[in-house]
């Protein structure tokens, strides 16, 4: 049996800097290393002294270092360049006295450097992040941007122009170049050590070549590598339907892919072509993410090249722009309502169930009983219960699981509710409008009607935590048997879903027993994800399976920056944002700001500018990863994304939590649990560095639950 590679993203960078003829040479080792990476032969393949399980190919003056993981059969790429630099790199000193040898795996930065799980230095004085006359001018580059450099590492001619000017670090992450060009040249500058390395995540590579075609441009990027625990699941009960939970970053979304890939190879196996998939992602932003490593992925099954589109019967969407598609396949001509359209069919009609005349008592116990429901409340319960729940009659509603929403609706109470949504949905229908949860409500009465034949034999839904019982039971029925659905969630990083069951959904969901456990992070440091679940302990309904995890990387504790007003957060996280985009090699597109708002979101932007820090505002709906800037968003767009670098703008009384109009004690209680979760996301997003910033003057009252030993507070 071959052995599997992968490759570390230091190894892609290292990669592309090799002339073409050295490119194709460690093509072919690459494939030699598959056959068998642990016979020494000749000069060529030899452990590496001072490890006992890293070792080099040699390809002249050039080597390659690679580490095996014996019990997965399994070849790391880690490195590839001139001998010399390549080997200090790794601490080689073949005339250095013995020592007992060092293994190399993820633990390794820790054992190396055991100070690093304190935080590196500027952890521990906090006075050096007070407001400085002056800001500081820069590092000077290692070497200078000159055209033979800059065609020797493989950058486009169009760019030196930008790139030559160059002297300091600073000067060149704000370069007008794209990110990948960038990023190449960060990491030609300044190739990362050892300890760095065995922090970055192992990527397949399904083909030797895709390397080579990743260089030239034609790969986007890399999947990442499942290891045993998330391996065993990728095929596990292909006849469902089942359920895989997982905390942030434990690789949900990545076992989404593989899954499909053993779906395709089942498929392959039987001689069958591949069978009709549908792959529903949480954000448009990940849509073409997917379809990229999806073309990856399935390269080999399909014999995809890596420009081929997808075939026909792989749909990779969202769960929304589905059921757009199926209602506007429907005929019926609507535009979607947005928050003013909504709030307008409210107070229409709540105007409408005012007594018009002395002696109505009916319309005067029904406002009575409504008056005190803010408008918030309401459109939250037409949403996620009445649409949520596809309640289309007042028995419905009447027999609807109101889990979790607070103020508890007798019989009466539902009564008068019912009334008022439906004043407020003949008001949309006469403007044409209809609501996201109305879409997805016409869409599954379309497709039980069978209006809509269109079915899938496989249905993959990620994040399904964040969908609503109407768009869940969607999926299953767009599934044509569902013992082919799918489902990754993770309870804990629900932000509206309260009271969830999964039986609620469809009779014939049924993941009873066929639910497993994903415990391992992926995505953020030991340090990070420690100080976020402080934020869950108050609610005291965290999903315990979900939220005890392993890590595989150890970093700096997360920082809260207490300001003297906006100005000063922007002008503090300007500073961290670019020391820790230093630090991590990274162009700047790898961080973003969280806000709890739009409008904080477009002036924060403006302030960071301001202060010499690229940043673009960016809604839910117009999000570009690839851009090269901080992207500045509200926490809610943020769901679904990760960067390595996070900060939390604006982390303050009646902004998170948000100002309510409750009044109610368990609704105020509910309200405040929604927020802390929505916080708990935010801070999850981070991969490496997370900030937090508040005025000094008005602290949310989250703050006050985080410890000092999980939070450095400056």
């Amino acid at each position: 049996m071959p052995w599997f590679i992968t490759h570390k993203p230091a190894y892609d960078a290292d990669f592309v800097d090799l002339p073409k003829d050295l490119q194709k040479q460690a093509t072919q080792a690459h494939a030699e290393l598959a056959q068998d990476p642990v016979t020494p032969r000749g000069n060529t393949i030899k452990k590496l002294k001072g490890w006992d399980n890293v070792w080099r190919y040699r390809l002249g003056d050039t080597r390659l270092i690679y580490s095996v993981v014996p019990e997965s059969k399994v070849v790391q790429l880690l490195a590839i360049g001139p001998r010399g630099s390549v080997y200090q790199r790794f601490n080689y000193n073949p005339a250095a006295a013995d020592q007992p040898p060092l293994t190399f795996s993820p633990e390794l930065a820790a054992g190396l450097e055991p100070s690093q799980s304190a935080g590196p230095e500027w952890t521990q004085h906090p006075e050096w992040f007070q407001p400085k006359d002056a800001e500081p001018v820069g590092a000077p580059l290692p070497r200078k941007l000159t055209p033979a450099v800059l065609t020797q590492w493989r950058i486009p001619a169009e760019h030196h122009a930008a790139l030559m000017p160059c002297l300091t670090e600073e000067a060149l992450m704000q370069a007008e170049v794209p990110p990948d060009v960038l990023g190449r040249v960060m990491d030609a500058l300044w190739p990362p050590p050892v300890e760095k390395i065995a922090a970055q995540p192992d990527q397949a590579l399904f083909k030797p070549e895709d390397l080579e075609q990743y260089a030239a441009g034609n790969l986007r990027g890399f999947l990442l590598h499942l290891d045993d625990d998330q391996r065993k699941f990728a095929d596990w009960a292909l006849k469902g339907p089942t359920l895989v939970k997982g905390g942030p970053g434990s690789g949900k979304s990545t076992l989404a892919l593989y899954r499909l890939r053993a779906i395709v190879e089942q498929a392959r196996q039987a001689a069958a072509p591949p069978p009709d998939i549908l792959l529903t992602t949480y954000t448009n932003a990940l849509i073409s993410v997917s379809e990229s490593l999806l073309r990856q992925l399935l390269a080999d099954p399909l014999n995809l090249n890596p420009r081929d589109n997808l075939p026909e019967s792989i749909r990779v969407t969202t769960v929304d722009s589905t059921a757009m598609w199926i209602a506007k396949h429907s005929g019926q001509p609507f535009k979607v309502a947005g928050r003013d359209n909504q709030l307008e069919a409210l107070h229409y009609a709540r105007s409408t169930l005012q007594p018009k005349e002395i002696g109505d008592l009916d319309k005067l116990l029904v406002a009575a009983a409504l008056h005190n429901l803010r408008d918030d409340y309401l459109l939250e319960e037409f949403d996620w219960v009445i649409e949520g729940q596809n309640c289309t009659a007042p028995a419905d509603y009447l027999a609807a699981n109101r889990a979790g929403r607070g103020i508890p609706f007798d019989e009466k109470l539902r009564a008068a509710v019912w009334q008022l949504y439906d004043a407020y949905r003949v008001w949309l229908q006469q403007q044409e409008y209809r609501t996201w949860g109305q879409i997805r409500q016409l869409a599954l009465t379309e497709v039980r009607s069978g209006n809509f034949e269109r079915r899938w034999e496989y249905v993959i839904v990620d994040e399904a935590q964040d969908l609503p019982p109407a768009a869940l039971a969607l999926c299953v029925e767009l599934c044509r048997d569902p013992a082919g659905l799918f489902l990754t969630a993770d309870a804990n990083q629900s932000l509206y879903n309260r009271g969830f069951r999964w039986h609620n959904v469809h009779h014939q969901l049924k993941v009873a027993g066929r639910t497993r456990i994903l415990k391992r992070n992926y995505r953020s440091t030991r340090e990070i994800a420690t100080a976020a679940a402080e934020l869950l302990a108050p609610a005291g309904s965290a999903d315990t399976e979900a939220v005890q995890q392993s890590f595989i990387h150890i970093g700096p504790p997360p920082a809260v920056y207490a300001a003297a007003g906006t100005s000063d957060q922007a002008r503090w996280l300007a500073q961290q944002i670019w020391q820790a985009a230093q630090d991590l090699r990274l162009p700047i597109n790898a961080a973003a700001v969280l806000v709890p708002s739009n409008s904080l979101g477009k002036t924060f932007a403006d302030l960071l500018n301001d202060h010499g820090l690229p940043a673009k505002f960016m809604s839910g709906k117009s999000i570009k990863l690839e851009e090269r800037c901080v992207k500045v968003m509200t926490l809610h767009s943020a769901k679904g994304l990760e960067f390595p670098i996070v900060a939390l703008a604006h982390v303050e009384a009646d902004r998170l939590p948000r100002e309510s109009e409750a009044t109610d004690a368990q609704d105020v209680a509910e309200h405040h649990e929604a927020q802390r979760r929505l916080m708990y996301v935010g801070c999850t997003r981070a991969m490496r560095y997370l900030f937090v910033t508040h005025d000094k003057s008005i602290p949310s009252p989250f703050l006050q639950q985080l410890t000092d030993n999980c939070w450095l507070w400056l």
